[in-house]
């Protein structure tokens, strides 16, 4: 290849490398843990306690704002389809000196492998009453835990999960025994990010001089 498309490719690479950054958004799947019945549990507010994740459930974390949302249908043994949507923010790297506390279970805490949100509000919008349960706004965690993102954060497992103790208010606003979420995450494919436009042009008009030259070329060696 000659040196002039090699000088408009590489101009082209710096032009998209100057391009701004995005903020990775990754989404997750997420899912009962591994052997467990249950991805919510909601103590004694229901006579069934055990909820399980549904098909199309997510969780969703912006590595820009440090937050994260979990979107999901559970169900319990009845069948009982009802829409939990959690947001998680004031992502940590680590608990050191920050007074928070780690909740063990699936794991122990590794803050090279798992993260912490220090904070999280949300909805329970069980039918049958003309409000949802939500988060406590003045103390959503309890024990002053964190929602625990990672390996091993699940509580239950040391797979890749999430797991959190809820601070929950019933639709009369009075307080409920403390949930539990639970999860398994797995994470979908990074869709690959389209070209940004300079680079696209910088490389048609590598395209039109490469073909520029050749056809000169030719005739001259017709």
């Amino acid at each position: 290849m000659n040196k002039g498309i090699l000088a408009i490719l590489a101009a082209s690479s710096a032009l998209a490398l100057s391009q701004p950054a995005q903020a990775e958004i990754i989404t997750y799947d997420v899912f009962n843990y591994t052997g467990g019945g249950h991805g919510l549990w909601t103590n004694n507010t229901f006579s069934d306690r055990s909820w399980a994740f549904q098909p199309g459930s997510t969780f969703v974390l912006d590595t820009d704002t440090g937050t994260g949302t979990l979107s999901a249908t559970v169900v319990n043994n009845i069948g009982r389809l009802t829409p939990l949507e959690l947001q998680f923010s004031g992502l940590l790297d680590s608990l050191v000196g920050t007074g928070f506390s780690y909740k063990a279970g699936g794991g122990p805490a590794d803050p090279l492998r798992q993260d912490y949100f220090t904070n999280a509000s949300g909805t329970f919008d069980f039918a049958g009453f003309s409000n949802p349960f939500t988060l406590d706004p003045n103390d959503p965690l309890t024990g002053n835990t964190t929602v625990q993102f990672g390996f091993g954060a699940n509580d239950k497992r040391p797979e890749f999960g999430l797991s959190a103790w809820l601070n929950v208010l019933n639709p009369n606003g009075d307080a409920e025994r403390h949930w539990d979420v639970n999860a398994k995450l797995v994470r979908r494919p990074t869709e690959v990010p389209e070209p940004a436009p300079i680079a696209l042009l910088a490389l048609g008009m590598a395209g039109l001089v490469y073909g520029r030259r050749r056809r000169k070329k030719t005739a001259a060696q017709a």
